[in-house]
């Protein structure tokens, strides 16, 4: 009985290895695997806060539900816009969510960095589920100590079921 416990132990043991293997592979990689989303330097946990609240946005605008839905990237920032490599950065993304009842939105928020017009990775979507409001999203993104000094452009990209919004901007490594 015990001899047959540990075959099983081995075997499950090997499954795993093999398949924490392939998930790292780099062929898996480029087909939009485990770890391509992860190519250039360390994202950090994301922080959210809410803004404003569906009502003061719809006093502030002039909201009308017979409009439709909003959904607007007010600002994206990077603090600081000049760092050397291996300093962290902190990525900041406001954007407003408001659709004509009171529901929560599946909500995604991808980053992308490109140097030269080439990108160097992504984070992994930011997947959460939002009310109407104004919201602010936060990320920490460490540069490798090896980043090449230049102007990076970042991309950042809200999507709902109602539609996408983007915003480009810029931060230099010396």
């Amino acid at each position: 009985m015990q001899k047959n416990k540990s075959r099983f132990l081995v075997g499950l043991s090997l499954i795993l290895c093999l398949g924490l293997f392939l998930t790292g592979s780099p062929a898996l990689a480029q087909r939009g695997g485990f770890l391509s989303n992860y190519t250039f330097g360390f994202w950090g946990n994301s922080r959210e806060q809410r803004l404003q609240n569906r009502e003061n946005i719809i006093a502030r605008e002039g909201y009308c539900p017979s409009g439709g839905c909003v959904l607007r990237l007010d600002k994206v920032q990077i603090k600081p816009d000049r760092a050397r490599p291996g300093t962290t950065l902190l990525l900041s993304t406001t954007y407003t969510i408001l659709t004509p009842e009171q529901i929560g939105l599946p909500v995604s928020i991808t980053r992308t960095i490109f140097y030269q017009g080439k990108s160097l990775g992504r984070t992994k979507s930011v997947d959460m589920r939002r009310n109407n409001g104004t919201w602010t999203q936060e990320i920490n993104f460490t540069l490798p100590a090896d980043a090449k000094p230049g102007t990076y452009t970042l991309i950042t990209a809200i999507n709902t079921a109602y539609g996408r919004a983007m915003d480009t901007s810029e931060f230099h490594v010396n």
